[in-house]
Order: structure tokens, then sequence, then C-alpha cells
């Protein structure tokens, strides 16, 4: 079978970065997300997957993120069993088909070149749309809004990070006024890992550059107060039987050390 050869902006091919750590978990004797679309997928693209085989921190904290998104995401569809999801920057995520409830309503966002990829794979569905755009237009508002009957949920995963705070301040800021009442669930890190992103051990496989940072995830209330935030989820919160896989060091430092226990985190936030 010939592969399939990816053309993606510099950002853009850090998706396959995420692909590759959600194909591979499936070979762990205990899988944190099992996901036999993304090993698929894998295997269908000609790229060079191999040099991320030493970025294990990289692979156990992406399958991480993702299973603490998908938790999120099934939390508010226990509440919202007809809501709306807005995968914002959607790459080659298989999260709709891990967390479908059989009725929930769902969008897909991504910019051109990685929408052109994904329609490779994934098809759209009456539930399951795909919105060709950036987080940054407000277009795609409408879209959304036209099948929206109750609060939505927004989920950024390795995205926010790439833009920098004017842009993110603008996004917040967007949802809050478009979207009154709606959840927004995103990981974000602090200046210090920004700073020393040459030694991340996957990222610095690509040209992709890291730009916002934020030291105390609650400073966003500072923006405006109608952001509450609902959860958040460190490192140190993780469960002990995933911890393992990470080595003694780490474990250590990024659990008892605060500058590097706030390092990285997981939000959940409300407008309004």
């Amino acid at each position: 079978m010939t592969k399939i050869k990816v053309n993606l902006g510099v950002i853009q091919e850090t998706l396959l970065i995420t692909l590759w750590a959600r194909a591979t978990e499936i070979k762990q004797s205990d899988p944190i997300i099992v996901d036999p679309k993304s090993a698929e997928i894998l295997q269908a693209i000609d790229y060079d997957f191999d040099k991320f085989i030493n970025a294990k921190n990289s692979q156990t904290g992406t399958c991480l993120r993702g299973m603490i998104l998908d938790n999120w995401i099934r939390n508010y569809l226990e509440k919202y069993p007809q809501g709306t999801v807005v995968e914002i920057g959607a790459g080659l995520n298989t999260r709709f088909e891990r967390v479908d409830n059989g009725q929930v309503r769902w969008f897909d966002l991504d910019l051109p070149d990685v929408m052109e990829l994904r329609k490779q794979f994934f098809q759209e569905t009456e539930r399951r749309r795909f919105l060709t755009a950036s987080c940054l237009d407000t277009d795609w508002f409408e879209y959304v809004k036209a099948v929206s009957m109750q609060p939505c949920i927004f989920v950024a995963e390795g995205v926010l990070m790439y833009l920098n705070e004017k842009q993110v301040k603008w996004l917040f800021s967007n949802l809050l006024q478009e979207f009154p009442g709606s959840w927004f669930a995103f990981d974000s890190m602090s200046p210090l890992i920004v700073k020393n992103q040459k030694y991340h051990d996957s990222l610095r496989y690509t040209s992709a550059k890291f730009d916002w940072g934020i030291s105390d995830i609650h400073k966003i209330k500072n923006w405006d107060n109608r952001y509450q935030i609902l959860d958040v989820s460190r490192f140190c919160d993780l469960p002990n039987q995933y911890l393992k896989r990470f080595s003694l060091i780490n474990r250590f430092l990024f659990s008892y050390i605060p500058v590097l226990a706030n390092s990285y985190r997981l939000t959940l936030v409300q407008f309004g």
C-alpha cells in the first residue's frame, strides 16, 4: 500500500507527535489509552516516526493528557448528553471515537493543511462536522451556535502554547462573549518550560516553538473575573500506576519542587 505523504506547516507538524504517542501506547501492558484508529493512521503515513522513539516522557505524558481531557468531556456529556464539543486544533485526534455517547454534536476545527490530511482518515456525519479555520477566526462561531442549545465544551490539546499571550487572551475573550456558560479544557505550561524548550524530548525534532507560558493558571482571573476555574490537574495529581512509567528523579522533581510541580497543567474553565 502506498503511504500518504504529509505536507504540514511547522506547528501543524506537531500533531504527528501526539498521533505517534497514542498509536504506540497500545503496545503497553496497561495502556492509558487504547486507540487502534491512531495505530492504523500511523501505519498509513509516510513520516519518520522513529526519531521520537526515545521521547518516552512525551509519549506517556501525551496519553495521560488525553485521558484527563477525555474524562472531562465524559463528565460534560453526563450533564449534557446532547451537548456540543468543539475540538480546537483537532489534528488527527480520535477523541470523538473514544468518548462518543451516540448523541453529542461534534466539531473538529483546524487549519486547511491539517483538515486536508484529516479528511483522508475521518468522515463527517450528521453529528460530526469539520470546520476549516483558525481558532482565532470568528466566522466558525455561527456554525456552532446553529446546533448548540446548551453550553458547549471547547477543547484545545497541545494548542495554546504555540500562540502568543495576546492571541490566547483574544480567544478566551471571544469564547466568553459568544458562548457564556460554556466550558474550556486546555493545557498550559510555565515560562520556565517555554524558556527551556530546547530540552523537550520530542519537540526538538521539529522546528516548532512554544510561545505562551503562564506561571500560575489562576492568573487568568486577572484577565476577566468571569473565568471560573473548575478543575486543575498537574503531574503530581496523576494516578500512581502511571507515574511509575516516569523516572524516579522526574517523579520527585515534578511532585515536590514547587516551580516544577506547577510547570505544566491541564485546566477546565467555565466562562461566566
